[in-house]
Parts: C-alpha cells; sequence; structure tokens
C-alpha cells in the first residue's frame, strides 16, 4: 500500500503536479502611489493647495479621534463598545457627568449613538457627550 503511494507520488512529480502545499504563493504585485518629484520645484499656487489638503486631512483625522459614531454593542456601568465599522469596534469610557441626550433616556444595546469626547493612546475614548439617535 505504501509503495503505491509512494510510487504515484513520485510518478505526479515527475510530471510537474505537485501538491497544493508545496506551490509558493504569488507574490503580491506593489502598487505605485502618485508622487510630487523631489526635484521639481513647485509654484506657490500648487504648494498652497497641497498644504491647505493636508491642513484639512489633519484636522478631520483630529475631529474624527474625537467622536465616535455607532451602533452599541455592549454596555455595563461605566463601559461601552460601539461598532464603528464592519468588524471596527471602539471601547467608550464614562464617567460621573456624561451627558446623556435625550436627558433621561437610558444607553441600550442596538442602539445608533453619536459620541464626543476625549482620545486615549490606546484607542478607547473617554466620553463627555453621548447623543441616542434614531429613536
Amino acid at each position: 500500500m505504501i509503495q503505491r503511494f509512494v510510487a504515484l507520488f513520485a510518478l505526479a512529480l515527475s510530471f510537474g503536479i505537485a501538491p497544493a502545499f508545496a506551490q509558493p504563493a504569488p507574490a503580491p504585485t506593489p502598487v505605485d502611489l502618485p508622487t510630487v518629484p523631489p526635484d521639481r520645484p513647485l509654484d506657490p499656487l500648487t504648494k498652497a493647495a497641497i498644504d491647505l489638503g493636508i491642513g484639512i486631512i489633519r484636522a478631520q483625522q483630529h475631529r474624527l479621534a474625537n467622536q465616535a459614531i455607532g451602533e452599541v454593542t455592549y454596555f455595563k456601568h461605566f463601559e461601552m463598545q460601539v461598532r464603528t465599522g464592519r468588524n471596527v469596534y471602539r471601547d467608550i469610557h464614562l464617567h460621573q457627568g456624561t451627558i446623556i441626550n435625550p436627558r433621561g433616556d437610558s444607553i441600550q444595546l442596538g442602539q445608533h449613538v453619536e459620541i464626543g469626547g476625549e482620545a486615549q493612546p490606546d484607542g478607547s475614548l473617554n466620553a463627555n457627550v453621548i447623543t441616542i439617535a434614531g429613536r
């Protein structure tokens, strides 16, 4: 039995038929991103447009770092988790004094919320204001 397996395996290898585990994975093709050549002088108008675009992107990153919009997936006492995208979750920390709008409402699983607060180095958010949307 083993001799037949070895013979068939040797025959398959001689014809160039290799098992799936022996084939190397294809190398990914690199993506060429457009850039401005470093030796090319830029006119002031183009430089101002590039600087404006960079400023807008940085302001958007700062604004998005301090807010979260999504669906509540976990809530218990002062800890909450929000799904902000497909398979993307963000931990939210509440504190005494966190404002929940509309006032008097309580947070429930599955609710759509908008949260404003202070971003933490670990990616979580200390919530100052939580607005329950889509009631």
